[in-house]
């Protein structure tokens, strides 16, 4: 007889939490790799750098590499591969 009625329940929860996870780490992946490839038309067609502060979209630049650098350390500390790391 099982005296833990719940202990099924639990571990539902836990697969769901874990699939949850993985969504959330999908999502971070797909922001990534959205704002690498923004960041490389803004600097292959439109050749702005964020060093060349006079060009207008040097600010959206400097937005997408921070975004970028957020991503990957909320990764690190999800224990999860940074983007462009194969995990």
């Amino acid at each position: 007889m099982d005296v833990n009625p719940n202990r099924q329940v639990g571990a539902e929860k836990t697969g769901v939490r874990t699939e949850g996870l993985d969504a959330v780490h999908a999502a971070l992946r797909a922001a990534d790799e959205i704002a690498a490839a923004l960041q490389a038309h803004l600097t292959l067609e439109h050749g702005a750098h964020v060093e060349d502060r006079s060009h207008a979209v040097a600010p959206t630049l400097d937005l997408l590499r921070h975004a970028r650098e957020r991503i990957a350390a909320g990764l690190k500390d999800a224990g999860q591969p940074g983007p462009g790391r194969a995990g």
